[in-house]
This record gives C-alpha cells, structure tokens and sequence, in this order.
C-alpha cells in the first residue's frame, strides 16, 4: 500500500488497473449508445453527463465498485465521498477535446486529499483521443484562462496556456475497455479529438476525503459517501440505488443541476434580479433544451 500511495504522488497518477471484464465494459456501452440514439430532449441529451451516477443504474454502481474504492482508500484514506461523476463521449470522427487544465485550480479543494478515477468503458487510445497528462504537473500550479469554445468538453473552458506547458514531456494514457487510472487532482490534463471511426467513451469519478470542502459559490455541495463515515458534515448527502430508485434519484439529479445553472448565471451576470429573471425560465426543461441548441452545446 506504501508503495501505491508513494508512487501516485511521485508521479501523480497510477494507469491500467482492470476493474471491468470486457463484457461488462460493452454491456455498459450498449446500454450508453441505446439512450443517446433513444428520444430523449436536448436538455437531458446535455445534463445527464455530470452528476452521472444520479441518472444511471450503472454509473451508481461504479461508484460503489470495491476494486475502485480499494485503490482510492490507498491513496486519501478510509472515508472518503464521491463528489462528482462526468461522462466523457466522443462521436467518431469528432473534433470534441478537452482542454489542458489543472481540476484542483477551480475546485477549492484540500491538496493531496482527492483524485479522479477514468475508467475506460470502450478502448482509449491515442487515435480516439485518450486522456493526455504531464507527469508530475501536480507539484506546481500553473495560470488558467477560459476558452469556451463549442468543442471543449469542459463546461467553463478551463485552460492552461500552450506556452506554459512543454509538450515534449506529455504522455497518452492508453487504457484497454475495463481498464481505469488514478490521477491527482492537480494534474495537468486533457485530451485531443477522436480522429478513429470508433466511439470513445469513459466515465470519471471525482473522490474526495470527508474533510474537505468545496468553493460553494463556483460549485453544487453534495456528495454520496461511498466509503467510511463523516464526521464533518460539509456536504450534503446524496441518496444511492441502495436507499431509492432512479426516479427518484434523477429528481435529485435535476434539483442540483439547476442549482449550478444558477451559480454559473450568477458568476457572469453578478445581479441578483437579473439571475432570478433567468433561472425563471431555465427551470424549464424545455425552455433548457432551447437555449443548449441556441449556444449548439453539445
């Protein structure tokens, strides 16, 4: 365990450790593909991919996969929630990337006291566009601008810029469908466009320990404790398959991306009466669904 630990934060990252059969991975995958082909709004299309194990049977229980928690309790501890989960999809053939960004820079969050798990559900590769990180960035911090651009992935457009990064020294993370890795969340990552004919999809889950706290005025407050107890009470709980149905925890889903629309609104116009004008007509799905194809969010 010493050894795990040391090596994750000597480099900052720990890569191809199985946690998914390949049959599991591509059940997940079908189940993934079958409701983004289904019927569904615009809104849904968009939000579902944060807060992702509020909205899926399987991302719920990924957060809970024991061979996860075992490797996450090595590196912070034995109590330790999940903050967030993302989806990250890429269409064949697509220009959608990430940009180079440090998580911890906007996060608020207590160095050394959380980390990001990417797990695989179809292969990542270098050709459909795998997560690119710069060992041992985690040890500096760097300056980050916001380059919000229809095909950065990132919701703010988080970004270092080119010329403070040297790109001879990054490295492609290459993962095997099932397989995850560990990173720190001061990591320097990202990731370039999927130039394959294959989908590539992965889903990351956010892990931090029960004492640290959040920048509420930048970020949604609740956690789902996966692990330990807390004693701290910082966040605010979230429910798991275990205490309620989808439904159920889909509605909590909703609740709480609504809240973050709110404090993005609030960020950009800095008035009150002018964000309760907005969030009047933005608690309406349909109303959200327009505005994500005004903006062409995808």
């Amino acid at each position: 365990m010493k050894n795990f630990k040391d090596d994750f934060f000597e480099k900052g990252y720990i890569s191809k450790l199985p946690v998914l059969n390949r049959l599991k991975a591509n059940s997940i995958f079908k189940d993934y593909e079958d409701f983004i082909k289904s019927k569904i709004d615009k809104a849904s299309l968009i939000e579902h991919k944060t807060k992702s194990h509020l909205y899926f049977p399987w991302a719920n229980e990924l957060i809970h996969n024991n061979e996860i928690l075992d490797h996450v309790e090595k590196v912070i501890g034995p109590n330790f929630f999940c903050w967030n989960s993302v989806i990250f999809h890429k269409h064949p053939n697509s220009s959608t990337f990430v940009s180079m960004h440090q998580d911890q820079n906007y996060w608020g969050i207590i160095h050394d006291k959380a980390l990001s798990v990417q797990l695989a559900i179809t292969y990542s590769k270098i050709n459909n566009g795998c997560l690119r990180i710069l060992p041992g960035s985690h040890k500096n911090n760097y300056s980050h601008e916001d380059l919000v651009v229809k095909d950065n992935l990132l919701a703010r457009g988080q970004s270092i810029s080119e010329n403070e990064l040297d790109n001879n020294k990054f490295l492609d993370v290459e993962l095997d469908a099932g397989q995850c890795v560990l990173f720190h969340g001061n990591l320097v990552h990202g990731s370039k466009p999927n130039l394959s004919n294959d989908h590539r999809l992965c889903f990351t889950m956010r892990f931090l320990t029960t004492d640290n706290k959040i920048k509420k005025n930048l970020y949604y407050n609740y956690a789902t404790l996966v692990r330990g107890t807390d004693q701290f009470n910082y966040f605010q709980k979230e429910k798991s398959l275990k205490d309620q149905n989808i439904e159920e925890l889909r509605q909590q889903h909703k609740e709480i991306v609504i809240s973050q629309i709110e404090k993005y609104v609030k960020l950009k116009f800095k008035n009150k009466i002018i964000t309760k004008i907005i969030m009047f007509f933005l608690k309406n799905k349909v109303l959200r669904s327009i505005y994500y194809e005004v903006i062409k969010k995808n």
